[in-house]
């Protein structure tokens, strides 16, 4: 079995329809402070208008050279990338295909959440972050039904999601070789010279698919990641965790 689309895809139209409720419940706004929870909802309202997901995805083969944590990427062109993916690698070993993909809250997210923090607007440009990152674990939600969706159709399971950095021996830059196979421009996306993605609030994943694979959903390595301790879209992090709020002498 193969898959037959293995062009790019963007997405520029992204709905993602999310609530106060949805913000206040994932991360636990506390109630306690009537002045930060006006400020939490002040600043939901301004965003609601400014977040514009966009994501490139494309789906290429995956080979598993048979050396130590390494697997290797198969372009259209015939081109191979090699990547040494450290302990990401054992959910990889049994992709025939992986989806890669990469998508972003938007520019105009990015210098809105700049421009807060530059008036020194600590705790607008707190709940920005934390808007953001909502927005994109939305947004990841929708290429992870891609994939399963594909993985369905050919009767097929999937790995976890990965990134770049996440998982211990998978290092950052990496992300730049991964992400140069896709048409980054088409959702605005360009690299920093650290190897960051910008706009900020961009991430770049992949998501193995094999018949061999169990899973018919896409889960998480949260267990393994290297930021599993102060991960804020960590499920089991964020559940329980009361955040601490930037000191401000906002008064408004």
């Amino acid at each position: 079995m193969k898959i037959n689309c293995t062009q790019p895809h963007v997405l520029s139209h992204i709905n993602v329809e999310l609530t106060f409720q949805d913000l206040e419940k994932k991360f636990k706004i506390s109630s306690d402070n009537p002045d930060i929870l006006e400020t939490a909802k002040r600043t939901f309202n301004q965003a609601k208008g400014i977040w514009q997901p966009k994501a490139v995805c494309q789906w290429f083969e995956f080979e598993n050279t048979g050396k130590d944590n390494v697997g290797c990427i198969i372009q259209n062109s015939g081109d191979h990338l090699s990547f040494d993916f450290g302990y990401s690698f054992q959910f990889l070993k049994h992709a025939r295909y992986i989806l890669i993909s990469v998508y972003t809250a938007g520019q105009e997210f990015e210098k809105e959440s700049k421009h807060l923090s530059s008036k020194g607007d600590l705790l607008e440009a707190y709940f920005f972050d934390l808007i953001g990152l909502t927005v994109l674990d939305h947004v990841g939600q929708t290429i992870k039904r891609i994939a399963e969706k594909q993985a369905s159709s050919l009767g097929w399971g999937v790995s976890p999601f990965l990134s770049p950095g996440s998982v211990h021996g998978w290092d950052l830059e990496d992300q730049f070789q991964l992400c140069s196979v896709l048409p980054l421009e088409k959702i605005d996306v360009k690299f920093q010279n650290n190897s960051v993605l910008s706009p900020l609030k961009t991430v770049a994943c992949i998501i193995g698919l094999g018949p061999e694979y169990s899973a018919a959903h896409v889960g998480a390595t949260c267990q393994v990641c290297s930021q599993n301790d102060s991960c804020r879209m960590n499920p089991n992090q964020t559940a329980g965790t009361n955040h601490s709020y930037p000191k401000t002498n906002n008064s408004r």
